[in-house]
């Protein structure tokens, strides 16, 4: 009985994120990298890390062609935390595609920035 009202008093240790389910891929110009994710980080749904587009940004000239990086990064999603991987593949010089995994209602609101930055930039 007095481990029942123990219980009740223990904090709650917070549920995991949701599973990585869906993935989204757009190939860019390496000078267009750090301002999409930019873009991506000023989305009222998401909370990233501060340093995360200048990251990867930044790591691009250090990938060869051929090669890929990942980030697997906790972040938010409409005030709850989500797993995401973005993962870079140098496909050719200055022309890295990139990949974003995560829940499928993020991945959905990060498809739409792509479309809506693709059609911005005439690709």
């Amino acid at each position: 009985m007095l481990r029942f009202f123990t219980d009740l008093f223990k904090p709650k240790s917070a549920p995991p994120p949701p599973p990585v389910t869906s993935e989204a891929s757009m190939n860019f110009d390496a000078a267009e990298v750090a301002p999409f994710l930019t873009r991506l980080s000023n989305h009222p749904q998401f909370t990233f890390p501060a340093n995360m587009a200048s990251e990867v940004g930044d790591t691009l000239a250090a990938i060869a062609v051929d090669d890929t990086k990942r980030w697997r990064l906790t972040c938010a999603f409409d005030g709850e935390d989500i797993s995401m991987d973005i993962e870079v593949f140098m496909d050719d010089i200055d022309a890295p595609d990139l990949y974003f995994f995560s829940t499928q209602e993020a991945i959905a609101v990060i498809e739409q920035e792509l479309e809506t930055f693709a059609e911005e930039k005439g690709l």
